[in-house]
């Protein structure tokens, strides 16, 4: 098993480098998937994707190419279907807490970002590339299952969600100083109508919790195992130092290894043709001037963080947005060189 997750910042080009990662593994000869977890859907617009299809292959390419959105909603309902006891799934799926848990709850991306790595490999993909959310606080998709992994084992929440059908069958849970004081406390702040409904749904949805916990601290082993999980940065020349300064020491807190920084949409071919008066000229010495500071950063970035990935890849600007199959094949190319 294979999983590689790519970290960056906006505008870096880190969909189409997830991408041609995943069809370069693909050309191998096995099957790779690329999963992307940024809502702005990047990744289906690079490769026209058919909306509706939880996975897909990708048509036009050599080798077995899939790809795959995070759909929030279709992520939790297929958890509930596989880990709730028989008989109570609809009544989950239509409770009005469930409903607005799915739909606006804060952390359910992060959340459900780790629990669609975990249903790709049940499905059998045993190669993954992870094209991650553009943004700093894209290291909560590992942090946040694994806390919600550990308030689930707490004793108190079991103890909530495993006798809380018995409690109310005894008129405890009503309202009154008679119920049990984490009842009675949790009235108090909420008011009993809700707490009925959220306690009421909890005792059905907790096995569904427990196995997603379980499945979490499962897959989280696996991102620290580094014989299985390798993080790659992608950054650009005008960003790297300040990207790769931020990522290398997140993750070194997390006690993840950076295999490769990629700095991407470099400017490095020489012009080849000696300068021109006039605007062609004018043109001519902004482009080695553009040129010179890129390679200044990236030497800059060498000294620092040299040390710090395994490899520092540099992949120069495609003439054309990678908006198909073929710019990928292109950019896929490029990292096979570089």
């Amino acid at each position: 098993m294979k999983i590689t997750i790519f970290l960056g910042t906006g505008g870096v080009g880190k969909t189409s480098v997830s991408a041609a990662t995943a069809l370069s593994l693909a050309k191998t000869g096995g099957r790779a998937l690329v999963l992307t977890t940024d809502p702005s859907l990047r990744l289906r617009t690079a490769l026209g994707l058919r909306t509706g299809e939880p996975e897909q292959r990708v048509p036009g390419v050599s080798g077995d190419l899939w790809a795959a959105l995070l759909d929030v909603n279709a992520t939790l309902d297929d958890a509930v279907r596989m880990n709730a006891r028989r008989g109570t799934e609809d009544q989950i799926l239509n409770h009005p807490i469930y409903k607005t848990i799915a739909s606006s709850l804060s952390g359910m991306h992060e959340l459900m970002a780790l629990e669609r790595i975990s249903q790709l490999i049940g499905r059998g993909f045993q190669t993954i590339v992870v094209d991650t959310a553009p943004s700093r606080h894209v290291l909560d998709v590992l942090d946040k299952p694994l806390m919600f992994a550990d308030l689930s084992a707490s004793r108190k929440v079991k103890l909530v969600s495993r006798t809380y059908r018995f409690v109310e069958s005894l008129g405890l849970a009503s309202v009154g100083r008679g119920a049990l004081e984490i009842y009675s406390r949790a009235e108090e702040i909420l008011g009993g109508s809700l707490v009925k409904q959220i306690l009421d749904f909890y005792s059905l949805f907790y096995p569904v919790a427990e196995a997603y916990a379980d499945r979490a601290r499962r897959t989280g082993e696996l991102l620290r195992d580094p014989s299985v999980t390798d993080f790659r940065i992608v950054t650009t020349p005008q960003k790297a130092a300040r990207d790769a300064d931020f990522f290398v020491a997140e993750l070194a807190k997390r006690q993840f290894n950076v295999s490769m920084i990629c700095v991407n949409r470099c400017w490095l071919r020489p012009l080849g043709e000696p300068q021109r008066d006039g605007l062609q000229g004018e043109v001519a010495a902004w482009y080695e001037s553009v040129s010179r500071g890129h390679r200044n950063a990236i030497g800059k970035l060498k000294e620092k963080h040299g040390a710090s990935a395994s490899r520092i890849c540099v992949l120069e600007e495609l003439a054309h947005d990678v908006d198909g199959t073929a710019a990928l094949g292109a950019l896929s190319e490029q990292l096979a060189r570089a």
